[in-house]
């Protein structure tokens, strides 16, 4: 080999940069990585020629991603875009980068003491989806990166990620996953029926959205009709709760607002309604009014 003839001996001229990418390129589809690295050796830093130097990283990102070193392959590629932005390469770069990502995120492996494979593999793929979103791989790694946001807690980034889909990437796959799990992002985000009723109402929006078309997976719309109807419960009680504060107050319109928006059809069926309409009835009887209120005057102090 070519690099071989240039280490045994120095009496033969030494191969040329291209010489040495032919053969790392050769040796990368034999499956020969340790070799393939040992043969650009020659090319580091700037006594490789500009006009190469694209296609040394990338040899040498494949041969360390072919060696099970995904992390280090993509540092590799980190900064391609910005070293060479008019690269004929940047298909392969991209599909390398993706295989890195999808690499760690997969592994349960850990390295360097206080990192692992899934922190590594989120960092990879948000690097993909920022330097690189035109590429085919952009939902995927939306969707993962999503998922892995949605896992531990963090409930704004999923939602974040999965809009990134639905906006950007209407046709994928992914699309009715993403609505799905956008609006169980946000009602993973709720606390119960004391927390805020717009937030509410923008789970239910989502969620009808997301059963109304009609998807296919029986899990997934088993699990959004659950949520829809334990979000319009919370609904309901979070406006008896209300009314109960206007009493509290004497404020016999704001209690009257909160009663009728507790009884509202699209509640009916909902666990909680009847006693709603009953209470309501009682008030009305015992408070009637004059005309139909349409918003509750403010408490001294502000909205509860």
């Amino acid at each position: 080999m070519l690099a071989g003839t240039a280490c045994t001996t120095t009496s033969l001229p030494l191969p040329s940069a291209p010489q040495l990418i032919a053969a790392a390129e050769q040796q990368l589809e034999s499956e020969q990585f340790d070799q393939a690295i040992a043969t650009l050796d020659p090319l580091i830093d700037f006594q490789c020629p500009k006009r190469l130097r694209d296609q040394r990283d990338l040899i040498k990102a494949k041969a360390l991603l072919g060696m099970g070193q995904p992390w280090y392959a993509y540092l590799e590629l980190e900064e391609f875009s910005l070293l060479y932005p008019h690269s004929d390469l940047r298909s392969q770069v991209v599909d390398t980068i993706w295989n890195a990502g999808k690499s760690l995120v997969d592994s349960d492996g850990g390295f360097l003491f206080f990192w692992n494979d899934k922190r590594a593999g989120r960092v990879v793929l948000e690097h993909l989806v920022t330097r690189h979103p035109d590429t085919q791989r952009l939902a995927d790694a939306l969707r993962i990166l999503g998922d892995m946001a949605f896992d531990n807690a963090n409930y704004d980034l999923a939602q974040e990620r999965y809009r990134d889909i639905i906006y950007t990437r209407p046709d994928s796959d992914w699309r009715f996953y993403a609505q799905y799990r956008l609006a169980m992002s946000i009602v993973a985000s709720l606390r119960g029926p004391d927390y805020d009723l717009n937030r509410m109402e923008l789970a239910v929006g989502h969620l009808r959205e997301f059963l109304n078309s009609k998807p296919e997976g029986p899990q997934m719309v088993e699990a959004a009709t659950k949520a829809l109807l334990m979000i319009k419960q919370w609904q309901v009680k979070r406006h008896l709760d209300i009314a109960d504060f206007y009493q509290t107050l004497k404020n016999t319109e704001g209690q009257r607002y909160h009663l009728q928006l507790a009884t509202r059809p699209a509640f009916d069926q909902v666990p909680g309604y009847e006693q709603a309409m009953e209470r309501r009835q009682k008030f009305e009887s015992a408070n009637p009014a004059a005309a139909t209120t349409t918003s509750p005057p403010m408490p001294t102090g502000g909205h509860p």
